[in-house]
């Protein structure tokens, strides 16, 4: 009798499930240890590594028939920095139908929930996941156990897709800040491990856009071996776009990386670096082998109106020591298309969180450490057309920074308005505290400005001078050498208006011969010279030009301390003057309000018999001379116009040289 196709079919779809759920029941019902153990000596065998369950491996039933594992651990390297190279939560395996029906358990897919890894490097190039089966020996054999039937060449069975949900990928490279990645979602899908790896993932670094990646990136194996492969990768970097291409094989690195986006902050935190908030931006990146190093190209970076170029070169010189030289050059970079990173949000405590008090020194200590020094040489040059976004035109800048084992040297000089201005900041760290050198010069650079640059307000509006400074000190960090600097300064000053608060602490009667109002008090010119000495800086000689009279004087200005003391002897232009032309003593410091005592008594001191040169008259001659400040031509003749003054010149009284920078150390509390 002939059976017809029809039944057969029915027959199939009605046996079918029945026998399904038979498996699944005997698996079920059956004591999964020897299995569990199986699985971790078969990953034992492969990687060398030790995978541990917290929960039993158990089987669940439902629409698909899967195993569940809870509270997986894989071990890390021995070198590593945890124990744990992966923590799983939760991992399901989700059983293939078919093969059920066939007697064999294959796994369709696995889903990882709640995943911790740790992938880092080396200082010298190795990385955790490059994993190796344990030496012949070392561990059991299949024949101690006839449950274990392991080929000569044990190799885990493949799953064609891993899902990863609400997991943590923490990248970390040696002396280098981790990079921490929250996966939200991601599938990984390859038919076998030599071929291509399909990724669909979405990241998010803490506080950033999100990250969306969809491509080819090499193989499973290659990953293994730190050689991927061909990596192809598109995908949206917040409202942006972002794509990776490339090849990462044994001939060498060659990958291009390319993307558009509203903000070039978004990078910082994918980069653990605090990158400037600014855009719209498009950029194009090239990663190259070069010879035995790395070479990193940025053919073009546009943020805004800022437009710049650049290259970084990572290889070993002949010792052996690593060496990176960075070149950066900027045709136009403008300060008003960039704006400071945002400031990571404070962590509260108990009682919330806790603002760090303000530092209210004049100098902050700023310390000396470079991350670099003594473990690679580094060489930066930066190169700037034109630096928009400042109240003065600065043009032809640069900046080069140049570090050895022991010393690192960083120079920079610019254009700025119609003057120039440079530094030399020269650090030697051999010796028990090491040696910094600074020398720095400006040429009819607006004053203001530079006090901004420096982080004061001076409130000297327009102001054009002339600053040369030469210090040498030692200390590890800013303050420390300017604690124990010694060297001099010169400083020139043309027309200005000095704040109206720099006067409250005078006397009625010399702000009345200032001329000082609530816009401030006038001044045609300003110089002086400071001679530094263990970290007191002693104004020998100062000429102070106003409309109404010239005075001289000198002073001191302790650094460590941060307190100042000056004498200022005036002379009146107008005999109606005369009377308020009396010599003052100003002083001041840190949490101190500028105080004035005038100090009759030094006229008769600093005045010789006989004819008295007149400072007024002096100065106007200097005056005519055309482009020479007058100010700057009288201060060093101080001497010989009021040969007393000297002898006159506040000192350091006993309780500021002895005050050092340390602050009072809180006690115990009970």
């Amino acid at each position: 009798m002939r059976t017809s196709w029809r039944r057969l079919l029915w027959i199939a779809a009605a046996v079918t499930p029945v026998a399904a759920i038979a498996v699944v029941g005997y698996l079920a019902t059956r004591d999964l240890s020897r299995y569990q153990t199986r699985i971790t000596e078969q990953v034992r065998k492969v990687t060398g590594r030790d995978l541990t369950m917290r929960v039993p491996l158990k089987v669940k039933l439902g629409t698909q028939p899967s195993m569940v594992a809870e509270g997986v651990v894989l071990t890390n390297a021995s070198w590593g920095s945890r124990p744990e190279l992966a923590r799983v939560r939760k991992i399901t395996l989700f059983l293939d139908p078919v093969s059920l029906l066939l007697g064999e358990v294959k796994i369709g897919r696995m889903l990882l929930e709640g995943a911790d890894i740790l992938v880092e490097r080396t200082e010298s190039g190795d990385s955790n996941l490059e994993m190796l089966p344990p030496p012949d020996g070392s561990g059991p054999h299949p024949g101690e156990s006839r449950s274990l039937r392991l080929r000569a060449n044990p190799a885990f069975p493949w799953v064609d897709q891993i899902e990863l949900r609400d997991s943590l990928l923490t990248v970390r490279e040696h002396a280098r800040p981790p990079v921490v990645l929250e996966v939200a979602a991601a599938s990984l899908r390859a038919p076998s491990p030599a071929q291509a790896l399909n990724i669909d993932a979405r990241l998010r670094a803490p506080q950033a856009v999100p990250l969306r990646l969809t491509g080819s990136a090499g193989s499973f194996d290659g990953w293994m071996r730190g050689l991927p492969g061909n990596i192809d990768l598109q995908g949206g970097f917040g409202t942006g776009t972002i794509s990776i291409k490339g090849t990462i094989g044994a001939k060498g690195t060659s990958l291009a990386i390319a993307s558009e986006g509203p903000d070039f902050g978004a990078f910082g935190p994918y980069l653990s670096a605090a990158l400037p908030s600014g855009g719209p931006y498009a950029f194009q990146a090239k990663v190259l082998t070069h010879r035995n190093g790395l070479k990193v190209e940025v053919p073009q970076l546009k943020i805004g109106s800022s437009e710049l170029v650049g290259e970084a070169t990572f290889r070993p010189d002949r010792s052996g020591q690593p060496t990176a030289v960075v070149a950066i050059e900027a045709t136009r970079l403008d300060l008003a298309d960039l704006r400071a990173p945002p400031a990571p949000p404070p962590t509260p405590g108990a009682g919330g969180p806790v603002p760090a008090p303000a530092d209210r020194r004049w100098v902050p200590a700023v310390p000396f450490a470079a991350s670099w020094l003594g473990r690679q040489n580094l060489t930066v040059n930066l190169r700037v057309g034109e630096l928009a976004g400042l109240p003065s035109k600065v043009q032809s800048g640069s900046l080069t920074l140049a570090s050895s084992e022991q010393r690192f040297a960083f120079r920079g000089a610019a254009t700025v308005g119609g003057g120039s201005a440079g530094f030399d900041l020269v650090y030697d760290a051999s010796g028990r505290l090491g040696q910094a050198t600074l020398t720095a010069t400006a040429n009819r650079v607006s004053l203001q400005e530079l006090g901004l640059a420096l982080g004061v307000d001076l409130g000297l509006g327009e102001s054009v001078g002339d600053v040369e400074l030469r210090l040498r000190g030692s200390g590890r960090n800013s303050r420390d050498a300017l604690n124990a600097a010694s060297g001099t300064i010169d400083i020139s000053m043309g027309k200005a208006i000095w704040p109206a608060d720099a006067l409250q602490g005078l006397p009625a009667e010399q702000r009345r011969l200032l001329g000082g109002d609530e816009a401030g008090a006038p001044i045609n010119c300003v110089a002086g010279r400071f001679e530094v000495t263990g970290g007191v800086a002693w104004l020998r000689r100062l000429a102070i030009d106003t409309p109404k009279a010239t005075l001289v004087g000198g002073g001191f200005v302790h650094l460590r301390a941060e307190a100042w003391e000056f004498l200022l002897v005036p002379e009146a232009r107008d005999n109606r003057d005369l009377a308020l032309a009396v010599p003052v003593r100003v002083r001041g410091g840190q949490n101190r309000v500028a105080q004035g005592t005038p100090d009759a008594n030094v006229s008769r001191l600093i005045i010789p018999a006989g004819v008295v040169p007149s400072l007024t008259a002096a100065i106007a001659q200097a005056g005519r001379q055309t482009g020479v400040n007058a100010c700057a031509n009288l201060a060093p003749r101080v001497d010989g116009f009021r040969p007393g003054l000297r002898a006159q010149m506040p000192t350091p009284s006993a309780d500021l040289r002895d005050r050092g920078p340390r602050r009072p150390t809180p006690q115990p509390q009970r």
